[in-house]
């Protein structure tokens, strides 16, 4: 017992010993705000993504969609799992609306169908629209109804239900540019009916819904879609729903979940954590480092008293774990400061965000850069172990060899020169 006895007095009297705790403390808190970080994002990431698109898309290869949409629409409505089918076209347009020129993607839809494949129906409940407000027309004209984002139609900074002012107000003209036949300009003029928020910025910038009706005309195609949205009913047949539906198809048609449409940019969210884990790791590597370094320097402060521990009768071994017990020590402090610090910045980065922006006007997380309103968290106390873990793992790692050193001491040279 004398080894714990020994090695917290050493603890106490060593300001180093500090330095090394601090150390582990900052890796720790760090890897695990950086962990909750990029799992918030890559969580909200999918579950946003998702909400904008289906389940399962269906696409006709080619450049002009496909008309016999109805016919492949009763079709699919066979395949088991599936929910709701819901037709769309969509294109690039340029919106002019308040004098000003904004490019923007529309989709056409029923909304009511929709509604059953994603999450628009939520998105607009933010504004209390409906799906089916889309469907009104307005005036003797009859002119069609338009959802924009919250983002398009922003006048000032400011949530929508305290300050539904900053926002442009229903009933304002929009008018839609976009190409038909590949070489005629294709205009239409449509009423604000409703806005939404999906909490994707780049998504509530630059989308528009209009009635499906309506976006057939605007490309000159009354009787053809773009392709069709699936909803299931557990998105866990997604890849079983796909293969049917490609098989039962043909290659004339193109099916893919909402994950195959979004790969690429899945698969850069998914690679940049695991290099940013990596990147961490090796900063838990150098606190590491600092451990050995002080625990090796504690080594030759107390040389004379390991040399007189060793000619009272004490063992290698017994030297070894008191510098063993040291490194144990100070990862499970460092670890335990760590974890408090790295829980409590997590939980409230989002109100240091904010006051870091109302000082210094500079926000680290850009919402048209990273594509939210607010930084998505989630705590996941098993990682949060791991990490923990591992810091103490790396510090009794560290302590190895400062400790073989001083087992290896020679009582007899170290007391003849003391």
């Amino acid at each position: 017992m004398y080894q714990i006895f020994v090695s917290l007095r050493y603890l106490r009297k060593k300001r180093s010993s500090y330095i090394a705790i601090a150390a582990v403390a900052i890796s720790v808190m760090t890897y695990m705000v950086v962990l909750s970080v990029m799992s918030g994002f890559d969580k909200e990431l999918r579950k946003r993504i998702r909400g904008t698109l289906a389940h399962v898309i269906i696409l006709k290869t080619g450049i002009y969609g496909f008309s016999d949409y109805k016919e492949v629409i009763e079709k699919v409505k066979k395949v088991e799992h599936v929910k709701a089918v819901a037709p769309f076209v969509e294109g690039p347009a340029l919106i002019r609306l308040r004098g000003a020129k904004e490019f923007a993607y529309f989709r056409g839809i029923d909304p009511e169908l929709e509604a059953q494949v994603g999450d628009l129906g939520s998105y607009l409940n933010i504004f209390g629209t409906r799906p089916k407000d889309l469907n009104k027309v307005h005036g003797e004209t009859e002119i069609y109804s338009i959802f924009a984002g919250s983002e398009l139609t922003r006048l000032a900074p400011g949530d929508p239900d305290k300050n539904p002012e900053n926002f442009i107000p229903n009933g304002e003209q929009f008018v839609l540019v976009t190409v038909k036949d590949w070489d005629k300009i294709s205009v239409k003029p449509f009423i604000l009916g409703g806005k939404f928020q999906s909490g994707m910025y780049d998504f509530d910038k630059t989308f528009v819904y209009i009635p499906l009706e309506a976006a057939q005309q605007l490309v000159g195609s009354p009787d053809s879609v773009t392709g069709l949205s699936i909803g299931l009913d557990d998105y866990w047949y997604a890849n079983e729903v796909r293969d049917e539906l490609q098989k039962m198809l043909g290659s004339a048609y193109y099916v893919q979940t909402w994950e195959d449409a979004r790969k690429t940019f899945l698969r850069a969210v998914e690679l940049e954590r695991r290099v940013m884990a990596i990147i961490l790791f090796f900063l838990m590597i150098v606190a590491a480092f600092c451990i050995m370094a002080i625990l090796r320097m504690i080594v030759f402060v107390i040389a004379k008293d390991i040399g007189i521990l060793k000619a009272v009768g004490a063992t290698q071994g017994g030297i070894m774990g008191i510098f063993l017990f040291n490194g144990f020590i100070v990862g499970v402090i460092g670890s335990a400061i760590g974890t408090c610090l790295g829980l409590g910045i997590a939980l409230r980065i989002n109100w240091l965000e904010q006051y870091l922006y109302g000082i210094t006007g500079w926000r680290p997380f850009p919402p048209e850069v990273y594509y939210f309103n607010e930084i998505p968290v989630v705590i996941n106390p098993w990682s949060m172990g791991i990490i923990a873990g591992i810091a103490i793992a790396l510090s009794v790692i560290a302590s190895v060899y400062p400790a073989m050193k001083a087992a290896r001491l020679d009582p007899v040279e170290v007391l003849r020169y003391e």
